[in-house]
């Protein structure tokens, strides 16, 4: 599992070190549709200041064998002052089983804390904020504009995602550094809410993660206290 732990780590702090059950139902979509889909998540990103949810994601590794890796938590995304996204996710199943870690995104540094094993992982963003800010508002708190700007966009149809009928949308980076890291992601967006209710990253080996969205609550008054990281003594702390 040692490329999945990196893989989760990377993934779910955005890359920060790396930079780097849906039903059949495909419809027809026009350019048009596409149009109102990125109209409609510009008009969600004005209004945006955080959200809320549950998220499962599964990590797949393709090579050299086929191997997953599945949790379970919840998630949750806001602007700050900066006008910066901030992430925090609350882990509380490993592959079925109880685990507790927690992992936050906020000033330009990712944290992942594992009171298991009494240890702190610190990630420094330095230089790849602007690449780390566009994968972070993917489907939370973008707007369509800078979709537009740093993702050649190809409709991919519809589909169900929890009893939602999700547009689908295949993304491609703009930025040949991004690319090189994650060159294909596919998004699945409520064209009701303008957010993301499920989302598919691919590296360049062929592997991937889904993150999938539920139970999720707009533009609730987050305390800037979600995103510290209470340690126990004598916590381990290992700077990347």
């Amino acid at each position: 599992m040692t490329f999945l732990r990196k893989t989760f780590v990377c993934t779910v702090l955005i890359s920060i070190a790396a930079l780097g059950t849906a039903c059949s139902g495909r419809l027809v979509f026009a350019a048009d549709d596409l149009d109102k889909v990125l109209a409609k998540l510009d008009d969600a990103a004005k209004a945006f200041t955080s959200a809320q949810a549950d998220i499962k994601w599964d990590n797949t590794q393709t090579q050299p064998v086929l191997d997953t890796d599945s949790q379970v938590g919840t998630v949750i995304f806001a602007r700050g002052k900066d006008g910066q996204m901030q992430v925090a996710v609350h882990i509380k199943t490993d592959n079925g089983k109880p685990v507790l870690k927690d992992l936050s995104y906020t000033g330009g540094v990712g944290k992942m804390y594992d009171p298991a094993i009494k240890q702190i992982q610190v990630f420094k963003v330095g230089d790849k904020g602007n690449q780390l800010q566009s994968f972070l508002t993917l489907g939370f708190g973008g707007s369509g504009q800078d979709l537009k700007k740093n993702w050649d966009i190809t409709p991919a149809g519809t589909e169900a995602v929890n009893g939602t009928q999700a547009v689908k949308l295949q993304l491609v980076p703009r930025d040949p550094a991004m690319a090189k890291s994650a060159p294909k992601v596919i998004l699945w967006i409520d064209p009701d809410k303008g957010v993301a209710v499920k989302q598919q990253r691919f590296d360049s080996g062929g592997n991937y993660v889904v993150f999938t969205y539920s139970n999720i609550q707009l533009n609730k008054k987050v305390p800037s206290s979600a995103f510290e990281i209470k340690t126990a003594s004598g916590t381990q702390v290992v700077n990347h």
